[in-house]
């Protein structure tokens, strides 16, 4: 008789990929149950035939395991019947551990960048024939969603450090993409981030690889039993780009592994941020036995993610395009990206600020990190629904500070208000760019429909 588990909350994102994992690697039944309103993993989910049941305490009952997304507490009816009942309930880090447990576990971490390497080095690892199983935090047309169940040993995960989540994986491999301060309102300051990251680090043992950004500022304060591979664009980096050179959607680069000429890189993803991201790539895949030009070949047929510099269409000539980026340095090297990619065009940067606490807290890094466009409209804060009620800032403030910084900024507050904006004052040369980890990539949906 087969294992059956319950996914409470199975729309979210990383739960709809457990979900679809969990199936092949335990050989579990599964169900799951969410609210009525659509999301883009409703399709995900229909495509691996995993129905979505309506709440209901009842759903849980034949149940030897329920998955709890992290949106929901115990007070909610399905949790607490299972609680009631003596069913064992995980929450969704620490039932990824037990999943990457049975595998070669490779965790993709970092404050900025986890879903796009951990994507690159996913169709690499398949077109190498390896076979692995994925856990990606979007869509991912190369690997056909957002979570692949293969029979290899490779077990590839997206693992965030928001509240330390990432302590309840014990991979053989990590990448640590970048180490900065977010997430205000759980870490404390960045040193908060950094002892996270430590902790997970020393969790690699020795028989395993560290991979780490050569230029981060805090790379020296990692340290591990486990070997450490850097990358990045440094003369010290053990894989480096040079001679980057960039173009309509991307760039191309020449590649070396421990000071050895292996290729040039042709990639279709834009922006120095996508750069390190693909090294950080070839440094997990070239570690593991997959040889350089094989990799740079999968690497080049790489075409993104969802929400992540997607291009969602034209309107009139303007190219509209939709980032997730929603923090200052994100948005600051989305920006940059597009400004080398498209020099001609007028950037009109669209930003949906998310959260209360962390526009409070990066306000002046938010105000500063448009200089790469030509307008900015900032739309009404995307709130937490782990926030309370007190707010002392609001978008408006934002855009006064983005004024302020010599820019052409407006608040808009609402979608409809921008996208009607937006269709009246369009102009062929315009590159459209929304931003926000909310709701704001309908406005660009609305445009292009």
């Amino acid at each position: 008789m087969s294992l059956h588990i319950h996914f409470v909350g199975v729309k979210g994102t990383g739960m709809s990929a457990l979900a679809q994992v969990a199936e092949k690697v335990e050989g579990a039944t599964i169900t799951g149950s969410d609210v009525s309103e659509r999301f883009f993993t409703d399709s995900v989910l229909e495509r691996a035939q995993i129905s979505v049941l309506p709440f209901a305490p009842e759903n849980v009952e034949n149940a030897d395991l329920v998955v709890a997304s992290a949106a929901y507490t115990d007070q909610h009816p399905e949790i607490a019947r299972a609680r009631a009942l003596n069913i064992p309930v995980l929450s969704y880090p620490q039932y990824l551990g037990r999943l990457m447990a049975k595998k070669q576990g490779i965790a993709v971490s970092g404050t900025h960048g986890k879903t796009t390497t951990t994507a690159m080095i996913g169709l690499v690892l398949i077109q190498a024939g390896l076979d692995p199983t994925i856990v990606v935090g979007s869509d991912v047309p190369s690997i056909g969603g957002n979570a692949r169940s293969g029979r290899g040993k490779l077990f590839l995960a997206e693992s965030c450090e928001y509240r330390r989540h990432f302590l309840n994986y014990s991979p053989e491999y990590l990448i640590i993409t970048n180490m900065e301060f977010d997430h205000p309102d759980y870490f404390r300051d960045l040193d908060d981030v950094i002892a996270a990251f430590q902790v997970f680090a020393a969790k690699v043992p020795a028989h395993g690889r560290i991979f780490i950004l050569d230029e981060d500022p805090h790379r020296a304060l990692i340290t591990s039993s486990a070997p450490i591979t850097t990358f990045g664009f440094s003369t010290g980096a053990d894989i480096r780009a040079t001679d980057v050179s960039f173009k309509d959607q991307g760039s191309t680069m020449k590649i070396y592994i421990h000071g050895q000429y292996v290729g040039e890189l042709d990639l279709h993803v834009s922006g120095l941020h996508n750069i390190l991201n693909a090294l950080a790539a070839i440094a997990l895949c070239q570690e593991i036995g997959i040889p350089a030009t094989q990799i740079l070949s999968s690497l080049q047929a790489f075409s993104g993610t969802k929400r992540r510099f997607e291009h969602l269409g034209t309107r009139d000539g303007a190219l509209i395009v939709d980032d997730y980026a929603h923090h200052p340095t994100e948005i600051r090297n989305t920006l940059e990206g597009a400004r080398l990619s498209f020099p001609d065009r007028r950037i009109r940067a669209i930003f949906q600020p998310h959260t209360f606490s962390r526009t409070e807290k990066f306000l002046q890094e938010f105000s500063e990190a448009f200089q790469a466009a030509d307008e900015v409209v900032i739309a009404e804060i995307f709130a937490s629904a782990r926030e309370q009620n007190l707010h002392t800032i609001s978008a408006v403030i934002l855009a006064d500070l983005i004024q302020k910084q010599g820019k052409q900024a407006r608040y808009i507050g609402t979608l409809d208000d921008i996208k009607t904006y937006l269709a009246q004052t369009l102009a062929p040369e315009d590159l459209v760019l929304t931003l926000g980890a909310g709701d704001i990539y309908k406005v660009g949906q609305g445009l292009v429909c």
